[in-house]
């Protein structure tokens, strides 16, 4: 308990600083150096990790409230700290001497990113791996990197490496979670210990209620809480704008253009449903889950929706907002503008599909749950 209340406590101590630095860290894309030792130091990188393995043991219902408030500020933060949380889970699917290996290092933080071509071969005592994975948010910082990679016998397995064997691609120019960094990178015949290479496919090595839902999942809702963060935070920046700005050839404040006000009540409205929602499933599924050990399909199915919910209707709201700011919220260095392309770029995020409604209907019809790795 006294983990998780320095880690809450530390991260709101935090927020003033990543608030003043969302400019060096927009430039510079990435998490400035000094900041990543404070976050590792009050244990953001491995909130989710069991204590018993040197983390902070977080509840997924606590880590959901707090990667929203960090999303707040900068959506970049709360995305590198919510990949790196949320990935680590896949370490306790390695032996028990590995996971501590891994996790007995104060600063350790690990990276990702989905396979664009990749395989690994038994040889010998270890296994080769070969690969280019994409989108690995964090690895600047990371001092741990895991690749999904296809293995000779079918299935894949996940290696565990560490970022100097790695050639990464900076090809991170994109619109929007510019400060997450997210290089490409790249291996060719890395001997990987066969201890630091997991199946997934089996039950972890270290089994809790975070092992049991497929970690996709897991990152369906997590992402779902950066897309709330943001929304909230959208909604703020129209509010304070509103009380000054009169738009030309009006007489009005937008404060008191009804049109306006109709827009933020209805928008609001879309976000505290959708607040509710998120939150109400994960304080209803994962206290059942503890106590079962077990995920069911409906439970993968209600965590999939709400995900993708929250994001298509995040995107909805922040769209209001940067609509009604008019001609202000253009400029690059305004909040609004860099939430706006943020949010945008979520919504193009595997995460954030819409075509995930259709699996969803038809279980709701049928009965019929389509299990794959995204479901």
């Amino acid at each position: 308990m006294q983990e998780r209340l320095i880690l809450v406590r530390e991260i709101e101590h935090l927020l003033p600083e990543i608030s003043q630095r969302v400019r060096e860290i927009q430039k510079t894309r990435a998490i400035p150096g000094d900041l990543v030792d404070k976050l590792k130091r009050a244990g953001a990188f491995r909130a989710l990790i069991p204590r018993d393995f040197d983390g902070v043991g977080l509840d997924f219902e606590s880590y959901a409230t707090l990667i929203q408030r960090i999303a707040t500020i900068d959506a970049s933060v709360a995305w590198c700290i919510n990949q790196a949380s949320v990935i680590g889970l896949t370490s306790l699917w390695l032996p028990e001497r590995s996971i501590r290996h891994i996790w007995g290092q104060p600063d350790t933080s690990v990276s990702n990113g989905p396979p664009l071509d990749s395989q690994i071969i038994a040889h010998g005592e270890n296994y080769l791996l070969s690969g280019h994975w994409g989108f690995s948010s964090g690895c600047q910082h990371a001092t741990w990197m895991a690749g999904l990679a296809k293995h000779e016998s079918g299935g894949y397995r996940l290696a565990y490496f560490r970022p100097d064997d790695v050639e990464f691609v900076d090809n991170w120019e994109v619109a929007g979670l510019r400060g997450t960094g997210s290089f490409e990178f790249k291996v060719k015949n890395l001997a990987v210990p066969q201890d630091m290479v997991a199946d997934m496919s089996r039950p972890a090595s270290i089994c809790i209620d975070l092992t049991l839902m497929p970690n996709t999942l897991l990152f369906a809702a997590s992402f779902a809480c950066v897309a709330l963060g943001l929304a909230r935070a959208s909604l703020d920046d129209i509010v304070d704008l509103a009380q000054g700005k009169i738009p030309r050839w009006t007489s009005l404040k937008l404060k008191d253009d009804p049109d306006v006000q109709r827009f933020v009540g209805k928008a609001t409205a879309r976000w505290k449903a959708a607040d509710a929602y998120l939150h109400r499933t994960i304080e209803t599924l994962f206290p059942v889950i503890r106590q079962s050990n077990t995920v069911t399909h409906q439970q993968r199915a209600e965590m999939r929706m709400v995900g993708t919910h929250v994001i298509q209707e995040c995107a909805e709201v922040v769209g209001v907002a940067y609509r009604i700011s008019g001609s202000s919220g253009i400029y690059q260095d305004l909040d609004l503008q860099r939430r706006f392309q943020d949010m945008n770029v979520i919504t193009q995020h595997v995460q954030g599909r819409e075509a995930y409604f259709g699996i969803l209907g038809r279980h709701e019809l049928t009965g019929n749950y389509e299990i794959g790795p995204m479901t």
